[in-house]
């Protein structure tokens, strides 16, 4: 199997800036795939997306790093309390604090502890599993993205390059229907030929007319399609650097089908992404599972400078240390709610682990799907190019007895109708055969080589 050879057109930051400074941009495939790269949303979107679940990691594994507080309060009370007796007193009094904490009024435990720390310890110590799996199922989903996003770059590219050599084949074959409808009204005014014949040979420059109009369109929109892929500005005109469709060979059709099969399903970001997401429910499933027996910690610690007294004045000021610790076991719905996620955790388990075996199977059906069509397009090149190079000798040969005068030019229209109808062929079979060999090597897990 061949590797995948793209051309080495400089591409770099400047053609990045160039797209937002020029009004005229010529790129050819590496650069656009290249483009892709650097300025496409979806590709920018994943990126962010895995910056999301590295936070979330992050977070994770600071679920047991206390918190810190400092700062200072003020408690000033006038009028009636409650003593723990009963008795209710008229109290006139102040407090104040100051340090590692906030809040602490009379012989209370300070509100706002300087390090606080409330945590479960399953977790704790599962969480930073279960995000760990879920950044690389991201990692994964960025790279499977990514991949998709090179692909359909290289079909919209395709196609608009396509769309423009339709056209250039519109253009060759009016210029010659012209030349019969000429020829053919030419004849029919000096007798040697008839009317009908004139008018018939007529309306084939029309029809032509009609495809071209529709070329341009097909062009439009592929280059529209290209810029949306691209996130050009719309004032920004492409321009292909190539004129031809870009003919890639990757597979030379003696490969074994299993074979492919068999890397696909090892080497797919797909099955990575699932790999990873599969061992995260089963994080999941484990904390839920083993959360009964480990309890969850309460932490507050406070230190600073106390002070009060009656009134408004604030007296006796000194250092004050204060420590809580509470270990406990919460049973949610007198451990329904725990069962409940028990058997949620175990479903979401099994759900993952039969989107993954489904994933082996739709993996492989791609794989042939594409391996049957690059075999069938390899076919029909082969009988493209000949179907072509007939269809252009028979034109030529009738053209050539008309000039010579031993034919009239109506018996010429239908090798030149055969003539266009193959280039057409040849033509969509080119671009769909390119498209498929990237598809194919793609579908096996490879990524689309870029231009340094």
């Amino acid at each position: 199997m061949a590797a995948v050879v793209m051309l080495a057109t400089p591409v770099d930051g400047a053609l990045a800036q160039a797209a937002d400074t020029t009004d005229v941009l010529r790129i050819d495939l590496p650069s656009a795939l290249r483009l892709a790269d650097e300025r496409n949303l979806d590709v920018a979107i994943y990126v962010e997306r895995v910056a999301e679940a590295t936070s979330k990691l992050t977070q994770a594994r600071m679920l047991a790093v206390p918190s810190v507080r400092v700062g200072a309060s003020t408690n000033r009370h006038n009028g009636t309390l409650q003593e723990t007796s009963g008795n209710v007193v008229d109290a006139d009094r102040v407090a104040r604090f100051s340090g590692l904490g906030a809040g602490a009024v009379g012989a209370g435990d300070v509100s706002q502890p300087g390090l606080s720390m409330s945590v479960d310890i399953a977790d704790a110590i599962f969480q930073p599993l279960v995000a760990r799996q879920n950044r690389t199922a991201a990692v994964a989903s960025q790279v499977v993205n990514r991949r998709a996003v090179l692909i359909d770059v290289a079909g919209a590219y395709l196609e608009w390059i396509r769309a423009r050599s339709e056209r250039d084949i519109v253009v060759e074959a009016l210029a010659r229907a012209t030349e019969l409808a000429t020829l053919t009204a030419s004849y029919a005014e000096a007798g040697e030929g008839l009317r009908a014949d004139a008018e018939m040979a007529a309306v084939q420059p029309l029809l032509l007319e009609q495809r071209r109009a529709a070329a341009d369109e097909r062009i439009e929109a592929a280059t529209a399609e290209l810029s949306r892929l691209l996130h050009l500005d719309s004032a920004v005109a492409l321009e292909p650097i190539e004129r031809a469709v870009p003919s890639i060979e990757i597979f030379d059709g003696n490969e074994s089908l299993e074979d492919l099969v068999a890397r696909a399903v090892d080497g797919r970001p797909e099955r990575e992404q699932l790999d990873a997401l599969v061992a995260a429910a089963e994080d999941d499933l484990a904390a839920q599972r083993y959360g009964w027996f480990i309890p969850s910690v309460s932490l507050g610690y406070s230190s600073g400078q106390f002070g009060g007294g009656p009134g408004s004045t604030v007296a006796n000021t000194d250092h004050r240390d204060d420590l809580s610790l509470l270990l406990y076991w919460q049973f949610d719905a007198l451990g329904i709610g725990n069962h409940a996620r028990i058997d949620e955790k175990r479903a979401r388990l099994r759900q993952t682990s039969l989107e993954r075996d489904k994933l082996h199977d739709t993996i492989a059906a791609e794989v042939r799907r594409g391996y049957a069509r690059v075999q069938s397009l390899r076919q029909q090149r082969a009988l493209t190019a000949p179907a072509v190079a007939s269809a252009r000798s028979a034109y030529q040969l009738q053209r050539d007895r008309i000039y010579d005068q031993q034919g009239l030019p109506l018996e010429a229209m239908q090798a030149m109708q055969t003539l266009a109808t193959a280039e057409f062929a040849q033509l969509d079979v080119e671009a769909a055969f390119s498209l498929a060999q990237l598809r194919l090597h793609t579908a096996i897990g490879n990524p689309i080589d870029l231009p340094e």
